[in-house]
């Protein structure tokens, strides 16, 4: 059956939109309320934790370069410390250090207090070329033992041979010879032996070659 619908079109009843735009605009609503949704969670949740943790990291890093840069300072000021005293070994071995056995003989003579056992004093200290293979420089003492009694000047010469910390640098030394002499001046001691010892000491790297 056919409908005709005779009322003008301003008494009419209006038709509703197409059921397919209804569907397509509902459709693209719900879309960009889902996009925009995943947007604020992206930008305001996982953007701002990665922001938070590349800030951490960074913070981290540079840390670790401060640490790192202060290590290698370490490491080049360990160096060159070490180089110096390697250079500072180096001649220290190659060379004699005069002042140290001349403190030591100083100490053999007081022997601890006890002057009166050799009761030597020197007269003369110096240093006298080479009487050996195995000896570049020597050392000459010369003084006197004072007492009668040759014993103290014996006991003087076997001192510096047994004295280690003395004589290890040492190859030899003279034997106890000296001349007795009488003092004129009325103190004591009335008399003493003039001696003259050398010490012929030995290579100046001795050290370094053991």
């Amino acid at each position: 059956m056919i409908k005709i619908n005779l009322l003008p079109p301003e008494y009419r009843k209006s038709d509703g939109p197409p059921i397919a735009r209804v569907a397509a605009l509902v459709v693209g609503a719900v879309v960009s309320a889902s996009a925009f949704g995943v947007w604020c969670w992206v930008h305001f949740s996982v953007l701002a934790d990665a922001e938070a943790r590349r800030i951490e990291k960074e913070e981290d890093l540079a840390q670790v370069r401060d640490l790192a840069d202060r290590s290698d300072a370490l490491l080049r000021e360990f160096q060159e410390y070490q180089r110096r005293r390697e250079t500072i070994e180096k001649i220290g071995s190659s060379r004699i250090l005069w002042s140290r056995k001349l403190d030591e003989m100083s100490d053999l003579i007081h022997n601890k207090g006890d002057t009166k056992a050799f009761l030597v004093w020197l007269n003369s200290v110096r240093t006298v070329g080479a009487r050996g293979s195995d000896s570049q420089v020597g050392l000459s003492i010369a003084g006197i033992s004072g007492g009668a009694e040759y014993s103290k000047l014996s006991d003087f010469n076997r001192a510096i041979k047994e004295t280690k910390e003395f004589f290890e640098d040492f190859v030899k030394v003279d034997p106890p010879e000296g001349t007795q002499r009488k003092f004129e001046d009325g103190r004591f001691p009335l008399a003493g032996w003039e001696f003259s010892f050398t010490l012929d000491h030995k290579h100046p790297n001795w050290r370094e070659k053991q």
